[in-house]
Parts: structure tokens; C-alpha cells; sequence
């Protein structure tokens, strides 16, 4: 039953984000309106969703959820500086290549919902702490005061890289981030951050 009820769910999220792709508006687009393209009775939708923006508050929790099930797991196996460095690299690596299709959809919904919004900004505090683990770690010998303002630019840096990159053709995407990387990190080895 768990896996029929899944991929109920992962149809009304496709149908979602095919329709308001479609309308170019998520408020023109209602859970209605999803359940009659589905040919799927109403209430079976509003059993999983209570509307379009739990749709999309939903999706963001989940793969930030994914994001850090996979960081918490290679940061607990890192023991050395390297190993710390090496997350970091990665887990750029694993966000890049786990943008799906609808990457830029979601982004761009994302960024008007409130309730999106705000998880977005508790996020970002979340982020902030896993990272700041990983730098002081990962480069050690770093004042807490430029810990501190290393860990702020990387997450301003790393917002404004996500706005950028799930707009970039999938094929352009690795170069991109190469690119990225490799500036975060030559400002990540710079202990006093002048």
C-alpha cells in the first residue's frame, strides 16, 4: 500500500509542475484542477496535500532532507582535514547533480511562497551549521570571528549559485561548478579573511 500511495504522491507533484509550467501561475493552478487531469477524486489529493503551496513546501523539505542524510552520513566517516575537505567538494558535487528537471520551476515557485520562503530561511541557519562544522574542520586554525564570516559569504554565495546554476543547461552545469568550487576554495584556505 506504501508504494501505491507514493507514487499517487510523485504523480499529483508531476502534474503540479507540469501544470503551472504549462500556465506560467502557481494561483491560477489548484489541487481541483490537478485531480480532474489525473481523473483522480478530489479527496484522495487533499489527503496527501492541502494545497498548491503544501505541494511545493513539501518537494523543498524532501530533498534538502535527501541533502542532509547524505552530508551528516560522509561527515560523520571524515576524520582528517582532507576527509572534511572532501565533503565539502562532494556535497557541491551531490546538490549539482541531484537538480532534477524541474530544478529552475521549483526554485523560481519556491522563491514567491511564503511558507516556502520561510523554510528557506530556517534552512539556510541549518545549512549555515553544517557547513561551519565542515570549514572549521576541514581548515582548521581559523579565529571563530572568521569562521563566522567565511561560513555567511559561502551561504550567500552558495543561495546565489543555486539561483544561477537551475537555470544553466545540465551540460554546462559541471564547469560552472567546477569554477565555484574552486573560488570557495581558495576563500576557504585564507585563515585571517583580510
Amino acid at each position: 500500500m506504501k508504494n501505491k500511495e507514493t507514487k499517487l504522491k510523485n504523480k499529483i507533484v508531476k502534474q503540479a509542475i507540469s501544470s503551472v509550467r504549462r500556465d506560467h501561475k502557481v494561483d491560477v493552478v489548484s489541487l481541483l484542477s490537478i485531480s480532474k487531469e489525473l481523473n483522480v477524486d478530489f479527496s484522495i489529493i487533499t489527503k496527501y496535500y492541502t494545497s498548491m503551496e503544501d505541494i511545493f513546501l513539501e518537494q523543498q523539505k524532501k530533498n534538502w532532507k535527501s541533502t542532509y542524510r547524505s552530508l551528516d552520513k560522509k561527515t560523520k566517516g571524515a576524520k582528517t582535514p582532507g576527509d572534511f575537505k572532501s565533503v565539502f567538494d562532494t556535497f557541491l558535487e551531490d546538490f549539482v547533480s541531484n537538480l532534477g528537471a524541474d530544478a529552475d520551476l521549483n526554485w523560481e515557485v519556491c522563491s514567491f511562497i511564503p511558507v516556502c520562503l520561510e523554510f528557506r530561511e530556517a534552512n539556510k541557519r541549518v545549512i549555515a551549521s553544517k557547513i561551519k562544522n565542515i570549514i572549521k574542520r576541514g581548515w582548521p586554525g581559523k579565529t571563530d570571528n572568521v569562521l563566522d564570516r567565511q561560513t555567511d559569504l559561502f551561504i550567500l554565495s552558495f543561495y546565489g549559485f543555486i539561483d544561477h546554476i537551475v537555470h544553466t543547461p545540465v551540460k554546462e552545469r559541471a564547469i560552472i561548478l567546477k569554477d565555484f568550487r574552486n573560488m570557495l576554495n581558495l576563500h576557504l584556505q585564507d585563515r585571517l579573511f583580510f
